[in-house]
């Protein structure tokens, strides 16, 4: 009887451990699925994370770290992470703070699928950052519909007031004017002329200081024959500059001679 129970007990424990490695192996699978998984972190006009057709939602802190390694381009240090993201923090509180983002992060999207953490932070290969196609893409005006698209998003994290968000989001505010600007020139040049009003009213909208988009959807008017439409914009940035106790560059002035005289 004794043998029997013995046997009888090492095949339950067969079955159990059978059950047990199968379950493991679906939990394994699952992880390797959603790492696999390809996922958009989107930055402009708010954050926003989806892998597959699924939205992850991720907590303040975690959104914070996974913004911020993906502006950096490059690995971070867990020194450089706490310290950036809680400056007024003391160096106890503020790595706490960063374990907690790192466990809040984890318990939403399993480790690696988003986000490698050894010594450094380093986003995982397989997650596409609007912003960071948004500068590959300027750098050489390529695809420029993607581009345009991308351009469309809005302003980088624009509910975000961190020090280290509004420096990001003035470099790429930039980035995002120069790069309408070229590509109302390049439509110009192949004569797509409502495509370059588009992009250089773009550009008015972002920053309607910025007199160099002012000119460049003048121009495109013109171009178009809409003198009505340019010369009103003249005017408008006349305005809009006047209780700032500043005026237009010569140049700018230059526009309404030729409107005027025409």
């Amino acid at each position: 009887m004794g043998r029997a129970r013995a046997g009888g007990s090492e095949g339950f424990h067969s079955a159990d451990e059978g059950r047990n490695s199968e379950a493991g192996l679906t939990a394994a699978s699952a992880i390797e699925a959603s790492a696999a998984d390809p996922s958009q972190l989107v930055l402009m006009d708010g954050f926003s994370l989806c892998s597959g057709r699924a939205i992850r939602r991720l907590p303040a802190s975690a959104q914070r770290l996974l913004a911020f390694v993906a502006l950096q381009g490059r690995s971070v240090s867990r020194r450089r992470a706490a310290f950036t993201l809680w400056p007024d923090a003391s160096e106890t509180r503020a790595y706490g703070s960063l374990r907690t983002a790192l466990f809040r992060l984890r318990a939403v999207c399993p480790d690696g699928s988003v986000l490698e953490c050894g010594r450094e932070f380093e986003l995982s290969a397989n997650v596409e950052v609007d912003v960071r196609k948004a500068y590959e893409l300027a750098a050489r005006l390529e695809r420029t519909e993607e581009l345009e698209s991308l351009l469309e998003g809005g302003e980088l994290l624009p509910d975000w007031y961190d020090d280290w968000v509004l420096v990001e989001r003035e470099r790429f505010h930039e980035l995002r004017q120069r790069a309408l600007e070229r590509l109302c020139e390049l439509h110009l040049a192949c004569r797509e002329v409502a495509s370059a009003i588009r992009c250089a009213s773009e550009a008015v909208r972002a920053d309607p200081l910025r007199e160099s988009s002012r000119r460049m959807l003048i121009g495109a008017l013109l171009v178009e024959g809409n003198r009505a439409e340019a010369l009103a914009h003249h005017r408008q940035f006349r305005q809009v500059l006047q209780p700032l106790g500043l005026v237009p560059s010569p140049r700018f002035d230059e526009l309404a001679h030729d409107l005027v005289g025409r």
